[in-house]
C-alpha cells in the first residue's frame, strides 16, 4: 500500500509525487505543487537527477504553467512534520540560491525559478531580452508561473520572481554532460560569453536581434520553460537510450579519464611489494604477480564501470 500523498504548506492541496531517473539507475522523487509552482525535495534529491529525470521535470514544471499563480505564505510548514521552515541562502557555482528548508532537515521547498536558477538555467532579463520579446510575442511573461509580466517590473506580481530567461545552452549541457548527443542541433551552443553576445561562434548581438543567433543561427535563449523544453525534448529518446548503454565514444572519455588514478594506483602497488620485499630479503628481479594482477581486475573494473554507469 503506498503511502499517503504528502499536503502542500503553502495551499494544502496533494502534492503530485514524480519518480524520475536517477544515476546508477536508481529514482529520485520529487513533491510538485501545480498551484503554487514549488518543488519539495528531500535533501539532495535534485542533485541526484540525470539527464532524462532533468527534461521530465522540466516538462512538468511547463506544463502547469496555465494554471493560476496561488500567492505564497512567507513560511509554509513542513509537509512532514507541520513544522516551521526557515530561509536558507545558499552559494553554487552560478551564484546565490534560496530555498526554505525544514528546521527538522526533512525537506526544502523551492519555486521553479529559484530551483532552474540554482542549476544556472536561468538568468534574468536584459533590457535586449525584454525587447526581443515584446517585438516576437507582444507580452512578457514570468518564467516561474507564467503571469504577465510589466514592460518595467522588476518582479513579477504575482510570484515575486525576478523576470528572466532560460538559458538553452546551458540546459542541453546539464541533461547530456558527456556529450552523448552531441551531433543534435540544440549543442550548437555553448557556454554563455555574455548578454549581447552569441554561445555558438561568439558574433555580437545587435539588440533588436531574435531569440538566434544571424551569424550561425543557434539557439540563443528562450523567453519561458514550455519553449525551452521544446527546444530540448527530441533529444529526449537518445538521452534513454544512452542511459541503457553508453555511446561509444562517451564509454572511450570514461576510460580515459581513469588513466591517471589507475597510473597512481599501479606506482603505489609497485612501492608497497618493493618495501615488503626489502623487508623479507626477497630479491624480486621480474615483475611482481600481484601487480600483474592488479592491473588486470583495475582494466576489469573500470570497463565494468564505464559500461554500466
Amino acid at each position: 500500500m503506498s503511502a499517503p500523498a504528502l499536503r502542500c504548506g503553502n495551499c494544502g492541496g496533494a502534492l503530485r509525487a514524480l519518480r524520475l531517473a536517477g544515476h546508477y539507475g536508481t529514482q529520485v522523487e520529487i513533491d510538485l505543487c501545480a498551484p503554487c509552482h514549488l518543488v519539495w525535495f528531500d535533501t539532495i534529491e535534485s542533485a541526484r537527477l540525470t539527464g532524462t529525470g532533468l527534461l521530465a521535470l522540466v516538462g512538468e514544471m511547463a506544463a502547469t504553467q496555465k494554471l493560476t499563480h496561488q500567492p505564497l505564505q512567507p513560511s509554509p510548514p513542513c509537509p512532514r512534520c507541520q513544522g516551521p521552515v526557515r530561509v536558507v541562502h545558499n552559494q553554487t557555482r552560478w551564484g546565490k540560491s534560496q530555498q526554505l528548508e525544514c528546521a527538522q532537515r526533512h525537506g526544502a521547498y523551492q519555486s521553479f525559478a529559484q530551483f532552474l536558477s540554482e542549476k544556472g538555467l536561468l538568468r534574468p532579463m536584459s533590457s535586449a531580452d525584454r525587447q526581443r520579446a515584446l517585438q516576437r510575442d507582444g507580452a512578457l511573461h514570468c518564467v516561474n508561473c507564467g503571469g504577465a509580466v510589466g514592460q518595467t517590473d522588476t518582479r513579477c506580481s504575482w510570484c515575486q520572481s525576478v523576470p528572466s530567461v532560460f538559458d538553452v545552452a546551458r540546459l542541453a549541457q546539464a541533461l547530456d554532460p558527456e556529450g552523448a548527443t552531441q551531433r543534435h542541433a540544440v549543442h550548437g551552443t555553448r557556454g554563455r560569453a555574455g548578454a549581447l553576445a552569441c554561445q555558438a561562434c561568439g558574433a555580437a548581438l545587435p539588440a533588436d536581434a531574435g531569440w538566434s543567433c544571424p551569424q550561425c543561427q543557434a539557439t540563443v535563449t528562450a523567453a519561458g520553460l514550455a519553449e525551452a523544453h521544446r527546444l530540448v525534448s527530441d533529444i529526449g529518446p537518445a538521452l534513454q537510450a544512452h542511459a541503457e548503454k553508453p555511446a561509444p565514444h562517451v564509454v572511450q572519455q570514461r576510460l580515459a579519464a581513469q588513466d591517471g588514478g589507475l597510473q597512481r594506483q599501479r606506482d603505489r602497488a609497485r612501492e608497497m611489494q618493493a618495501e615488503a620485499d626489502a623487508r623479507s630479503g626477497r630479491a624480486r628481479p621480474d615483475p611482481v604477480d600481484a601487480v600483474e594482477a592488479l592491473d588486470l581486475l583495475a582494466t576489469v573494473w573500470r570497463l565494468l564501470r564505464a559500461w554500466w554507469r
